[in-house]
């Protein structure tokens, strides 16, 4: 626990100043309080359907990921990745070839490894949503004082069902370095060899929703046995997205995600293991 946030067996507390006071309790209720009159439904719905609905999940004993899910076809890919890896750009890019948005920023798996719906909005940084086009002057602010703004479920493409999960990728943005502008338009997405399932677990592992508030809830037991099932029956893979938005752009329009072995590069796993245990 700390002075903001305060954690016990199926009980989660955030105090934040200036925006308000939140609580999940016994995975049945979500209580909040506004700081005071100037906080706006924006600012209070930011942590109400992300911090709030995340442990309220993992209270009621659901695995809970931070990434984005995507369905086309029946089927579901789940992206993971750091912040900045660009898993809501690549989301909305998708979706010019089909694809339909399930949850992002926590994702929930049941046991028959299906994805539900969740959050479904888009958070793009500013020079994304001006390389995308976007009329980024008439989208809402995700928080006072950030360039970023937040797509809404009407203006994405999203699915009102859930869907059973066909592979889950690990983001990583490839270096421009040297390239040319031409080399970094041509630019494709690749996937690596399927991870072992002691490195999947890894994986899932460190991109389990807060996992703080796991540990002082005291459900790391719970957390462990989930992802085990799931990095047993799902393969996880490494994906190389190029790192600009116009060469993402470019790129979504030649990948399959539903069908990793048609962009495996091979022998990537190796170079990226070190990465990802560091």
């Amino acid at each position: 626990s700390t002075q903001c946030l305060q954690l016990a067996a199926r009980e989660w507390r955030l105090a934040l100043e200036s925006i308000g006071w939140f609580r999940a309790a016994a995975g049945e209720s979500l209580e909040y309080q506004r700081w005071d009159d100037s906080v706006s439904n924006r600012d209070l719905r930011t942590f109400l359907v992300t911090s709030g609905l995340g442990a309220l999940a993992i209270q009621r004993a659901c695995l809970v990921l931070h990434g984005t899910a995507l369905e086309r076809n029946g089927e579901a890919v789940l992206l993971l990745g750091l912040p900045a890896t660009g898993k809501s750009t690549l989301s909305l890019c998708l979706q010019q070839h089909g694809w339909q948005l399930i949850s992002s920023e926590i994702v929930v798996v049941d046991k028959n490894m299906k994805i539900w719906p969740g959050v479904q909005q888009l958070k793009l940084w500013h020079d994304a949503a001006v390389a995308l086009d976007l009329d980024w002057h008439h989208l809402p602010l995700v928080r006072r004082g950030l360039k970023r703004y937040a797509l809404l479920g009407d203006q994405l493409n999203c699915l009102d069902s859930a869907a059973p999960l066909r592979c889950i990728y690990q983001l990583m943005r490839e270096r421009q370095q040297s390239k040319s502008e031409a080399d970094v338009l041509a630019s494709s997405i690749k996937s690596s060899q399927a991870f072992s399932q002691q490195h999947a677990l890894l994986v899932l592992r460190n991109n389990a929703f807060h996992a703080r508030v796991v540990r002082g809830m005291e459900c790391e037991q719970q957390l462990f046995m989930q992802a085990s099932a799931l990095a047993r029956s799902v393969p996880i893979y490494t994906l190389r997205v190029p790192d600009g938005v116009r060469a993402m752009k470019n790129a979504c329009a030649m990948v399959d995600l539903l069908d990793p072995a048609s962009i495996q590069e091979p022998n990537i796993e190796e170079g990226t293991k070190g990465e990802s245990d560091a």
